[in-house]
């Protein structure tokens, strides 16, 4: 496809302006930007063109022939566009709430509370994406993402801290059946194991706990999340993890806490595009994971 000869874009929005008010000052005003502004972009736009716009007289402006025949041109393709918006931002704002999260946490935690948030809010279609990346959410067309950290977030994206994390160490029952874990310190005759995507999670907790005298780099590692929680469950070692990621665990008996949970200093925020912040299915979802986040009651 041939590359598309285009006059200057950012022109024609003041060329419309002006040509209705006949004035170079009003355009400027109804624009939000200055007199001088205008002018340029008049000039740059008759340049391109190779004709005159406008009659400059003594104190406003005519259409020369060029200019209006120009006009409903630029008049129906700034209608096509704004149509064209308006219809994107009205699908945005009303189709499916397209949710991407972390992908532990999806399975662990988001998936096993969608049945609650389906049965209140039943005119809500949820989509769900797996990810730890960067958003990109017009591109994607993401309207919420879920992420583990801290600002500053990108321009243009509002957050809502919604559950802090809370992180310990968990094993098999059977593991502490054989070797005791009643401190810190018997963590020393106990395999450590460690996930890739969160290496710095037993020094951190180490740190926390003031024990120096543990090596926190040993031990098995697994390159998912997943895959180290599987190995503690199934007597491998003890894995730190943190506490939303194995609440069903604990509760079937699966996995066990013997040292509790501590703050980690990180929270879960929800991110979503400033213009979507009022959108009704946003609204929803946030109000009912602050509320989920703050229930002591297991999913159902």
């Amino acid at each position: 496809m041939a590359r598309r000869r285009l006059p200057p874009l950012k022109a024609l929005p003041a060329f419309e302006e002006a040509a209705r008010h006949l004035s170079f000052s009003a355009a400027a005003q109804e624009l939000h930007v200055t007199h001088g502004a205008v002018s340029r972009q008049m000039k740059s736009l008759e340049s391109y063109l190779g004709v005159r716009l406008f009659h400059r007289l003594n104190r406003r402006l005519a259409l020369t022939d060029a200019g209006s025949a120009l006009l409903p041109a630029v008049r129906t393709a700034l209608d096509i566009v704004e149509n064209g918006a308006t219809r994107l931002s009205a699908a945005a704002r009303h189709g499916p709430l397209v949710i991407s999260c972390l992908p532990t946490f999806m399975m662990r935690w988001l998936i096993p509370r969608l049945y609650d948030f389906n049965a209140r809010h039943p005119g809500v279609d949820v989509r769900l994406s797996a990810s730890s990346e960067s958003v990109d959410f017009a591109r994607e067309g993401i309207d919420v993402a879920i992420r583990l950290g801290a600002p500053p977030w990108p321009d243009g994206v509002e957050a809502r801290a919604f559950m802090a994390e809370k992180i310990g160490p968990v094993c098999s029952p059977d593991l502490v059946s054989r070797r005791k874990l009643r401190s810190p310190a018997d963590l020393r005759h106990l395999p450590l194991l460690h996930t890739e995507t969160r290496a710095d999670a037993w020094p951190d907790w180490l740190a926390r706990r003031r024990t120096a005298d543990i090596d926190p780099s040993k031990g098995q590692r697994f390159e998912h999340f997943y895959f180290l929680l599987e190995a503690a469950v199934g007597g491998l070692g003890v894995a730190m993890a943190p506490k939303p990621l194995v609440e069903e665990d604990l509760r079937l008996g699966r996995l066990i806490a013997p040292l509790g949970f501590v703050q980690s200093g990180r929270r879960y925020h929800m991110l979503y595009p400033a213009e979507l912040s009022n959108a009704e299915k946003v609204r929803t979802f946030r109000n009912w994971a602050i509320e989920a986040a703050r229930s002591q009651r297991p999913p159902s």
